[in-house]
């Protein structure tokens, strides 16, 4: 995801599996034809191929695009032979099985520029989710594309369960001395529950650490680096709410590296009230179970420091095995 990742789902519905692009580069020819005939061709391995997701992550039930650009970057025309562009996608899933292929209606050659003139390009949006149809259970995915002269492109894809608003989640957080289970302030911190469950729901915390403690007071977790510095490759800003920091809050917070910006993965739970840190960090979501779990592993003995003030690192790892999330269910009755 990766800027946010908030604004990474792919918002172009498609009626067909494929939409080719023709671009209007400066020099593109007007009669292809006699260019063709009359000029000196490429080499093929000038021929610049580029494959993009919309994201890395894919909301499943979400449609799954992806754009191919060819562009020349020879001296000399590039003669198109003509490509069957959608008809040499692969999809592999996680275990490497190739991914069975829909019935593919061939490419409409002629609406493709016959030559390309150097720095001219045409390109490609191709509906993977028409082409695959498995491709929208839950998973991660390797896609790859390859045609004549032309080397293998590969990105990846995963899709993840998709987040809904206008419903209620609890996420699990499994340990060895218990579970923890949290509720979410969707509607005063919106952004940063989102982007905690979508993190969750791709597997971004599983085994993972608490690699800080307060003793008896905080702990912290979800670095990917197993220190402050880690973090999913991007930050957050705050969600000013007014929700203070009391015993079972969970709150998103920030260090010398992320600056005036949240990380975007590391978060706190407050064992006690922490008055001093009112206002400078997103409260996100509260413990609702397992408080009496978060206070032992805050009390665990570190290495290094001393005094109830100072954070430290367990001297055994405290692994998230998996942080699981469920929808809640309301009560009745």
């Amino acid at each position: 995801m990766i800027g946010s990742q908030a604004n990474r789902r792919p918002g172009l519905a498609l009626a067909a599996a494929l939409v080719v692009l023709v671009a209007s580069a400066p020099g593109f020819p007007q009669n292809a034809s006699k260019e063709a005939k009359d000029s000196k061709a490429a080499p093929k391995d000038s021929l610049y191929v580029y494959i993009e997701g919309p994201s890395r992550l894919t909301y499943a039930g979400d449609a799954n695009q992806v754009t191919i650009l060819f562009k020349n970057e020879a001296k000399e025309n590039w003669v198109n032979p003509g490509m069957e562009i959608e008809a040499v996608f692969q999809v592999y899933d996680n275990a490497g099985n190739k991914l069975e292929k829909s019935k593919v209606t061939p490419s409409n050659k002629e609406s493709q520029p016959k030559i390309l003139v150097p720095g001219s390009y045409f390109g490609a949006t191709v509906d993977l989710n028409t082409l695959f149809p498995k491709m929208t259970a839950l998973g991660t995915y390797k896609i790859t594309w390859s045609g004549p002269g032309v080397s293998e492109k590969t990105i990846m894809n995963r899709v993840i369960k998709k987040y809904d608003a206008a419903r209620d989640y609890q996420a699990v957080i499994e340990t060895d001395f218990g579970n923890i289970v949290l509720e979410f302030y969707k509607d005063l911190a919106p952004m940063h529950v989102k982007n905690f469950i979508d993190l969750a729901n791709q597997g971004f915390f599983d085994g993972k650490i608490f690699h800080r403690v307060i003793k008896g007071e905080a702990a912290f977790g979800g670095s990917p680096t197993g220190d402050e510095r880690g973090g999913p490759g991007y930050t957050l800003p705050p969600e000013q709410n007014g929700l203070k920091i009391l015993a079972g809050s969970v709150a998103q917070v920030r260090n010398t590296y992320t600056g005036q910006q949240e990380s975007g993965s590391i978060f706190m739970i407050a064992i006690t009230p922490q008055a001093d840190m009112d206002g400078r960090y997103t409260v996100f979501a509260r413990v609702v179970e397992g408080l009496e779990t978060s206070k032992t592993i805050s009390n665990l003995p570190t290495a290094g420091g001393a005094g109830s003030r100072v954070a430290a690192r367990p001297i055994r790892d405290v692994v998230m095995k998996k942080i699981d999330i469920r929808e809640k269910k309301s009560a009745k009755g």
